[in-house]
């Protein structure tokens, strides 16, 4: 990402956090980062792109190998990190109930990313599973993925390590069952690492 861009979206989040987006314009965007009004449209649309751009860049930092089945724990947990160090920004983000919102953006990346995994582990334990259900199993783990980063989010108090133990436990016996209902032949070895946590 160019500096002029990160500064734009790092203006972004800071007022994102601190005023209410209703009275966030792309004047006070560039205002908060001291350029141009105009440069704001050589990078964004609007400000809803940009907070889809610092989801999306951080996220992609943290998790730039999510589609690999067998890291989906490390995935999990620096997700969860993410979350929780950004608590302010998200709580503030999440609560935008526009065309565009980005809680459609985060869910559908969830439901990209448990695509690839599930894609990942189909095709590294040779498991046949149909498209249907595959879409189905993708869009009840992401709504549920989705369902706990909220309630991260909602509990002032919100015991991070316990949220995470119970969104990892679901989703490693979501796996394991779903091996042990489509592995193609009972001799193949169970996957190391399944369950075990970062």
């Amino acid at each position: 990402m160019s500096t002029t861009k990160t500064e734009i979206a790092q203006a972004a989040k800071r007022l994102v956090s601190t005023v209410p987006f209703k009275t966030i314009t792309v004047t006070t965007i560039m205002a908060a980062a001291h350029l141009r009004r105009q440069t704001f449209y050589d990078y964004f649309r609007d400000k809803y792109e940009v907070l889809g751009d610092i989801y999306r860049t951080e996220i992609d930092a943290r998790v730039w190998y999510c589609g690999d089945y067998l890291r989906w724990p490390e995935t999990l947990h620096r997700m969860l990190a993410y979350f929780t160090e950004n608590r302010s920004f998200y709580q503030k983000a999440l609560a935008i109930d526009d065309q565009n919102a980005p809680s459609d953006y985060i869910h559908g990346h969830l439901q990209a990313m448990i695509d690839q995994i599930l894609t990942d582990l189909e095709a590294h334990e040779k498991i046949l599973v149909s498209a249907a259900y595959h879409r189905y199993l993708t869009q009840m783990l992401a709504t549920n993925a989705f369902a706990t980063i909220q309630l991260l989010l909602a509990e002032p108090e919100a015991d991070a390590a316990q949220i995470e133990d119970h969104l990892h436990l679901f989703l490693a016996d979501a796996l394991a069952g779903l091996l042990d209902r489509f592995r193609v032949t009972d001799n193949q070895p169970k996957v190391s690492g399944l369950l075990t946590k970062p």
